[in-house]
């Protein structure tokens, strides 16, 4: 059995967590918050404090990982890879596509770009559910991915 780490259980990755748990996987959620879906072991905690992290996180390892890039720090971000043996997604906002970081949005592996959707009359940000079965596509195969649009960057919501 695999066991997953999630860094955003309790927000826009709790569908991932739910549907991790549904598949058989043993789900770590790291959250603020404290409360992850039913079956989740919840861990309460800043993710961006490093001090608290190792606390929370001790000897802790996983399979597996997805990670909600405004969640953690750089430093604890480096703290979490270190307790995953395999695959860590990292789903970043999509800040990260604004054009005055460059033409291109990151196109790494094992990562997901936020975008939104977009029908040609009207833009929105994707859904809970939206965003994790895409972070959970991104688990499955490694395959950088971009959630809907990016472009133009004046459609933005």
């Amino acid at each position: 059995m695999s066991s997953v780490l999630v860094v955003g259980a309790s927000g826009i990755l709790a569908p991932a967590a739910s549907a991790l748990m549904a598949r058989g996987a043993a789900v770590t959620g790291l959250s603020r918050r404290g409360h992850a879906p039913a079956g989740v072991d919840a861990l309460h905690l800043d993710a961006r404090d490093l001090s608290a992290l190792d606390a929370g996180l001790s000897a802790e390892r996983w399979s597996e990982a997805i990670v909600y890039e405004p969640a953690v720090s750089a430093q604890t971000l480096r703290r979490i890879a270190a307790a995953v043996d395999g695959r860590l997604v990292l789903v970043r906002t999509s800040a990260s596509a604004d054009p005055a970081h460059g033409d291109d949005p990151a196109r790494e592996p094992d990562v997901l770009v936020l975008g939104w959707a977009d029908d040609g009359a009207s833009t929105r940000w994707h859904t809970p559910q939206e965003v994790s079965d895409a972070a959970l596509e991104v688990l499955a195969d490694g395959a950088p991915r971009i959630l809907g649009a990016v472009r133009p960057w004046e459609r933005r919501p």
